[in-house]
Parts: structure tokens; C-alpha cells; sequence
């Protein structure tokens, strides 16, 4: 759905003569706007729903991944900074080895953590931190992004309940 999306947007941004990437990103918006309104007379909700966590996701891993860098700048070049680095085990809220290996690839894209090893029987993720002070400190922020990627993952599938809050 989403590659008919794109064209479509393509498509509308030829129609209009503005073929640049923000005339193709302002179709690409607009088609999105009118999927939204006739989502469910086009049984589109979960796409929809799913497009749009999905841009949030992206966008709030961004920021993260911004900050992480800045603080592994600040461990590197602040010279009475001590990093203490640590291994964490975390069980994952889903056991699912497909869900523990992007969450894994997320983890390592973020600076200063590293996804070491999933062991499946037990659901256990292992993480090295930079600098685990607090080794809740690094759980919490692993929990934050297994939420989100959980939440963004299960849009509007209606055998799941969304993880610690409502889907709207």
C-alpha cells in the first residue's frame, strides 16, 4: 500500500508541475490527508494509522539517536567524566526474535549502546552501555524504544492492544 501511496503522490506532484522531492513530499501529504478522511469508507484505517506512527517513530528516533550522540560526546571530549560500562539484561515485553533483532539494530544505531546477544528461550536481550551509572536508567530508555516499535508495529491490529496506553 504504501508503494501505490508513493505513486500516486509522484503521480498528482507530475500532474501539477512540481516534480521536486517537496512537491512529491506535499502530494505525498496530501494523498495521506485524503486517505485519512476516507479511511474507513476505503477500509484503510490500519495503513493509515500504522503510516503515521510510523513517522513519529522516525522522528523521535532521530531526536534520540541526536541526544545519545551528544552524550557520548560529552563522556569523550569532558575531561573528568568517568563512563562506567556495563552489560544489561532486559526481558523483552515480546519474545519474538524478528521484534528482539530490530529492536537489536536499533539499539547499536544508537551511540553509546550496543545489542550483544538475544538468547529466545528466555526472551533476555543483553545490552552493553557506554556508561551505565544507573543500569535502570538504560532499561527505562530500552523500554521507551521496545514501546514504541511495539506500538507502531501492532497499529490497529485489533488482536493486540496496544502496550501501555490506548491506540488513539
Amino acid at each position: 500500500m504504501l508503494g501505490l501511496h508513493i505513486l500516486v503522490a509522484i503521480g498528482l506532484a507530475a500532474f501539477a508541475k512540481t516534480l521536486t522531492p517537496l512537491g512529491v513530499l506535499a502530494a505525498f501529504a496530501l494523498v495521506h490527508l485524503a486517505l485519512r478522511l476516507g479511511a474507513d469508507l476505503l477500509g484503510l484505517r490500519r495503513y493509515v494509522r500504522r503510516l503515521e506512527l510510523g513517522v513519529l517513530f522516525g522522528g523521535w528516533f532521530a531526536l534520540e539517536v541526536i541526544k545519545a550522540s551528544l552524550d557520548v560526546a560529552r563522556i569523550v571530549l569532558a575531561p573528568h567524566v568517568d563512563p562506567q560500562p556495563a552489560v544489561v539484561a532486559l526481558q523483552l515485553r515480546e519474545p519474538d526474535e524478528r521484534i528482539a533483532t530490530l529492536l537489536g539494530c536499533l539499539l547499536t544505531l544508537t551511540p553509546g549502546t550496543l545489542a550483544l546477544d538475544y538468547a529466545p528461550d528466555t526472551g533476555t536481550m543483553f545490552i552493553h552501555a557506554i556508561d551505565a551509572q544507573d543500569a535502570d536508567d538504560i532499561r527505562d530508555g530500552v523500554r521507551e524504544i521496545e514501546s514504541r516499535l511495539l506500538a507502531w508495529l501492532h497499529a490497529g491490529d485489533p488482536a493486540r492492544t496496544p502496550v501501555g496506553g490506548s491506540e488513539a
